[in-house]
Order: structure tokens, then sequence, then C-alpha cells
């Protein structure tokens, strides 16, 4: 049997019903509802919610969650009374939002029916199902509340008693939900804290079939941790504990479930709704299934098998890209032991006697206990000054070396000067750092000049305590070009970064949407289908950033903040790459394209 969230409800239910009345403190004392994990879901709006985020909001004092499915009467009929009362209940602390987990349910469906009643409530998209199952969702219509500060949930049922099946009463006779609340917030008993739901039956397909047919270690689930997560978690790798055998896998079974559910792991923050990318090492809903079946059945492994990961070993080549042409080494840094470093710009000049395309770069950092950022730009002499005319290489957390796209380069001019930007973080004892760069070259000129284009912009000013500032910028396209990949960033406060193309046709189209940005993993996502956008369309960047005391990563809320080298003041720096989609002459590497 699967280690079963529903159990522990059915028992609850039974406990209560027993009972005639029973407090929320008695609620949580006895341990009758269960608490909550934190998850992270997506609504269908795009934005990224995650439970846990209100830990520490004064003004939240409750969490109410309406479980939605397309279709369903029940919950149709609801939508203009849920309106009325989340106003009422927002103003006096209580956040609420629905949730779907209906297998069925696609996200374009949901976002239709829900402009169709224009519903304006977030609705959570369970797409694989695995909060629904934590929370023992069994039918649609249900009212869930969750106390905040504890995370149990201390009421779920209908809202009232208006709408039964096939039956509708002129007025609700019990209000379930109000007096709930009502009485959760005033530290008073709730009367009838769980109420059997009335709404339409939630199928989970996938459940029930790992449930008759099992899942097997070494069959099912090693292949998926050796595919999508020894890659880091392995000895000398970046992940916290390495995954080298079954036994140590079941030992943090917990934590990994945990961090599945709130998107931390995988570190992949693209939305999977726009856009599929070739370095996307997301788990499918599939792979999350699995793992978090098995997980919740106890994570065994079958007696007498093998285990996959024993032994394994993860090969960690110096040079991922094999041996490069060409190796830049970047001087000696020195890094004290604590205090705010500031930039550090270093020049060198090119060491070839010609010009030279590269193909490929691959960064690595001498000390990652020190090392926040790397770039290297192309400088050259224009009207008597070295100016920035072009992007060679970068490095931060998340950054992968890749090849550039097929018979595309950058041009390193003869004579032009290699600027690296070095980015320093103390550790708190003295450290130094020798990073090198790998260069990979085309023995031929390529057909086309890879550039960087750049959104970029230091005019936002980000006020106290906003949790939601939203900042844009666009540029026009002046040539037919093909974009390959994006690279958004910000720092500690930010919080989403979407790239929208408006075609001159008047449509659109959201080339990546990143609802949840994590400033630790600095990432390029590349297309795995190149976007052609024509001349005469429109790019813009959007941004958001989380100036909140509720952002964990927030140095200080009570700041106004603007632009920033420093991780504590802020950026809106959004780059792409992209050649032109006529034939090129390669005479330069291409300046930065800024925005206009």
């Amino acid at each position: 049997m699967m280690k079963s969230f529903t159990l522990s409800l059915v028992a609850a239910m039974l406990f209560l019903a027993a009972a005639d009345t029973v407090s929320s403190n008695e609620i949580l004392d006895s341990g009758a509802l269960p608490s909550v994990m934190d998850f992270g879901l997506i609504d269908h709006r795009g934005d990224f919610h995650r439970l846990y985020y209100y830990e520490k909001d004064e003004d939240t004092r409750a969490i109410a969650l309406f479980v939605q499915g397309n279709g369903c009467p029940l919950v149709q009929k609801r939508f203009p009374q849920l309106h009325e009362l989340a106003a009422e209940y927002g103003a006096k602390g209580v956040k609420m939002a629905m949730i779907n987990s209906c297998f069925q349910d696609t996200r374009d469906e949901i976002v239709e029916e829900a402009g169709e009643f224009d519903v304006r409530i977030p609705i959570l998209i369970d797409s694989d199902q695995l909060v629904g199952e934590m929370l023992g969702l069994t039918r649609t219509a249900e009212m869930i509340l969750i106390d905040p500060r504890s995370w149990k949930i201390v009421f779920r049922g209908p809202v009232d008693d208006r709408l039964n099946y096939e039956k509708e009463l002129p007025a609700a006779r019990e209000h379930y939900f109000r007096n709930a609340v009502d009485a959760f917030l005033a530290g008073e008993k709730i009367e009838k804290p769980v109420v059997p739901a009335v709404g339409c039956l939630i199928s989970f397909p996938d459940r029930e079939l790992h449930e008759k047919n099992g899942l097997t270690y070494a069959t099912d689930i090693a292949p998926i941790l050796m595919e999508k997560c020894v890659r880091c978690h392995t000895r000398g790798g970046i992940g916290p504990f390495a995954m080298s055998s079954h036994r140590k896998v079941r030992g943090w079974m917990d934590m990994i479930e945990e961090v599945v559910l709130n998107q931390r792991m995988p570190p992949w923050q693209a939305d999977p709704h726009y856009g599929e990318f070739s370095n996307d090492f997301s788990l499918t809903p599939m792979e999350k299934k699995k793992l978090i079946h098995w997980i919740r059945d106890g994570a065994v492994m079958e007696e007498g098998s093998e285990d996959p990961l024993e032994g394994l070993v993860v090969e960690q080549p110096k040079w991922a890209m094999g041996e490069p042409d060409h190796i830049l080494a970047i001087p000696r840094q020195e890094v004290p032991a604590q205090g705010i470093i500031d930039y550090r710009y270093i020049h060198q000049t090119s060491p070839f006697d010609s010009d030279v395309w590269v193909s490929g770069v691959n960064v690595i950092p001498g000390n990652t206990k020190v090392v926040h950022h790397i770039i290297a730009y192309i400088k050259e002499e224009k009207d008597g000054k070295l100016v920035r005319t072009g992007f060679l290489a970068g490095y931060a957390p998340g950054y992968e070396p890749r090849e550039f796209p097929e018979n595309s380069g950058r041009l390193l001019p003869k004579g032009a000067v290699i600027e690296y930007e070095l980015h320093y973080t103390a550790c708190g004892t003295p450290e130094t750092d020798e990073s090198l760069i790998g260069l990979y070259l085309h023995p031929h000129k390529p057909q086309r000049a890879l550039h960087t284009g750049l959104l970029m912009d230091h005019e936002f000013s980000i006020p106290p305590h906003d949790g939601n500032y939203k900042w844009s910028r666009t540029k026009k396209i002046k040539e037919d070009i093909t974009i390959y990949d994006m690279n958004p960033h910000m720092h500690l406060r930010g919080k989403a970064m979407k790239y929208v193309v408006e075609y001159p046709n008047g449509t659109s189209r959201i080339l990546l949407s990143v609802p949840h940005y994590n400033f630790n993993w600095q990432r390029s996502y590349v297309l795995e289908e190149p976007a052609k956008i024509p001349a005469g369309s429109k790019l813009t960047v959007h941004a958001v950033w989380d100036n909140s005391i509720l952002n964990p990563a927030n140095p200080d809320p009570s700041a106004t903040i603007g632009w920033g080298e420093q991780s504590f003041d802020e950026m809106f720096f959004a780059t792409y790459s992209y050649t032109v989609d006529e034939a090129e002459n390669g005479s330069s590497s291409g300046p930065f394209s800024l925005a206009d």
C-alpha cells in the first residue's frame, strides 16, 4: 500500500464524526487533521505560489484552498460567492486560492473556463496531482482552511449546504466555511471541522496504477535519479549529499519529497507551458509521480536486487566538452576573508595573431567558494577608446558549458582586448582563485556570427516592502533574426522574468517565462527549436522583484533598491543569443544590441 495521507484523513474523519464539537486547538493538539507539507505550483495566470512563503507574514492569518475542477456544476455555481468570500475575508487576513488536481483538465482548458466565468482568484494547477494526493482530495468544491502558524488543516468541507447533487436550496441553512473561519480567527471552537465534501469525484489513475502494479527501485526509480539528480548529488558534486546508494536515498526521502513538491529541485525555473528547451533537466510529470509514489510507499528496494547507485562513478572531467583548442588563464586573484568585494576588471590582449572564430566556451571557476561570476567581454578600439563590442564567455552558478549553434561562432578579432569582469564573495577565510576559460575554435569562418542581445535598465527604483514590483523594457527588432537562448538576470530580490515577442501582425508569443526566479541558479535557457523573429517585431522583457520581508533572501526590505553591482543591490539584465538571418560579412563579432 502507498504510504497514505488518505488513510490518515479517513481516520481523522472517523475520529471527528464521533465528536460533537472540536476546537481548533483540540484539532492541533490531537493531530486529528494532518499538517500540510510545503508545495509550489504555478497558477492559471502563470504566477508561482509557494505555500510556506506566508510563514512569516503576520498579516496572513489563514489560507483557504477551494478545490476547482472544470465542468463541475458544483464548482461553477460557487464562483460568484467565492469572489465575495475572498474580498470579505481577504480584508481579515485570509488568503484564498483555488487548486485544480483533476487529471483530465489541461492548463489551456483551465484558463479558458476561468475566462468564461471571470475567475479572479488564482487557480493553482496541480498537473501531476501530487499536491492533491498529499491533501487527500477526493472531490471538487471542497474548501480547506490551513493555519499558517502550524500548517495544520483546521477545517475541510463544503462552503455551505446550498448546493447538492442535482439539488439547490434558495438559501444556505448551514454556513460551514464561514462559521469555521470566523471561529478560527476569533480563537473559538470550530463546531464542525470536517464535513463530507459535496462535489465531483477526482480520479488519480496513475496513483492507482502504481499501487496496483508496484514500482521497483532498480527499474523505475534509480534510472530517474541517475539521469536527473546524480549529476549534482555525487561525491564532490555541488549537491549537499551524494545519492551513492539506495540507503542514502532512502535516508533523504522525506527531504527529496519536500524539495520536489515545492519545486526547489531540480533547479530548473522555466514554466513548462511555454517553450521546450534542449538543456531542460526538470522531472517530467510521470517521473515526479513515480519518485514521490515510491517515496510515499516507503522507498523500498526489492530484496535480493542489485543497487544501480552502489559504486556508480559519475565522471566529472575538467573539460566537459573535451580538451579546448586554447586556454585563457585569468591571473591569480587574492580574495579576503570578509567584507564586500568590488568587481574586478582584468585586461588581456588576445593571444592570437589573427582573427579567430570561437565555436564554444567552457569557464572553469578556480575556487567555487568565492567565485560568484565571471564574464569575459571583447573590447576593440573605436575612435581612440576601448569599447565593449561583444560577449565572449560567462560563468555563474547554474551555467553550463555549451557549443554554439551549428555553423555559428563569435569572432575574436586580432589585437582585441579581453576584459574579465570578476565578482567574488568572501567566505570567512582568505582564498585564492585561478580561473580558466577554454576556447573551442572553428577551423574556418562559420556561416553566421553569433551575437548577444541585451535589454538592460538602470532606471528602476523598487519601493520598500513591495513584494510584487514590476518593470519592463522593450526592444525593436530591426532585422530578421533567430534567437537560440535566453538568460534572465536579477539579484536576491528577483521574483520572475518573462520574454515576450510581439510580431508585426499583432500576435504575440511568450518565449520564456521564469515565474520563480532563483538567484542561486543563473541559467541560459536553450530553445529546442530556435525562434525566428521577423524585422518589425518587438521583444519585451518583464521583471518582477520581491522586496518584502517574506522573501527569505531579501537583505533589507526597508530599503529603496535600484541598480547596483553587488548582490544586495538589484539589476534588470536580460540577454539572448541570436544570429541575423540574412548573409553576414562577419567583419565584427557584433556589438551588444542594446534596448532602444
